[in-house]
């Protein structure tokens, strides 16, 4: 969010925020219409359904941003719970504080755009996963979305878990692997995966 400010800009552009709070393990880090950003410490995303289950959707490393939908515009409510995977240290910037950035240092608006844009994408490349006609083509736009530049994706979890993702079968699941192999599409060392193509 502060890429391409100089030393003193960031300087002048923290004075105006409140310290960052400290958190204990599992504690619920997600505050309505305010962007978080870690300090320090790792915490995991989990989306909430209509009859109370969750799932975790991804992890959140230092210096990452959360909250960022909820800043502006009337609809604060998130069906999103950020919990703190370790003690944590945590930046809020409140919609008034973040105008206020923004007027002063218009690079921040840019950093804010790209960040919403980028979110987008991978947004678009989680619904190519579910909207995918065969499991096969399901497994890989997963894949797909889950890979680093590199085409790298280290699955934290197991084939039972994948196929209860995309909604499949884990015969499907182990089927479908060996299909993508066979077309050189990826390679397979354990929950190691890389996109070949």
């Amino acid at each position: 969010m502060f890429n391409g400010l100089s030393d003193d800009e960031l300087s002048t552009a923290l004075s105006l925020l409140e310290k960052p709070k400290d958190y204990v393990k599992g504690s619920e880090l997600y505050c309505n219409g305010a962007l978080g950003i870690i300090i320090e410490g790792t915490a995991i995303v989990k989306r909430h359904n209509d009859v109370g289950d969750s799932i975790t959707i991804r992890s959140i490393s230092c210096n990452e941003l959360f909250g960022a939908a909820s800043v502006f515009g009337d609809w604060k409510d998130g069906m999103s719970s950020i919990i703190s995977s370790t003690d944590c240290k945590v930046l809020y910037i409140s919609e008034e504080k973040f105008c206020e950035l923004i007027n002063l240092f218009p690079k921040i608006s840019l950093n804010y755009i790209t960040y919403l844009s980028d979110r987008i994408r991978f947004l678009n490349k989680k619904l190519d996963a579910f909207t995918a006609k065969t499991t096969e083509e399901k497994l890989y736009e997963y894949l797909l979305s889950q890979s680093d530049a590199e085409g790298f994706v280290k699955l934290t979890f197991g084939m039972a878990e994948l196929a209860r993702r995309l909604n499949v079968g884990r015969t499907s699941i182990y089927r479908d692997i060996s299909t993508l192999e066979s077309k050189g599409l990826i390679s397979r060392d354990g929950h190691n995966f890389k996109l070949n193509k």
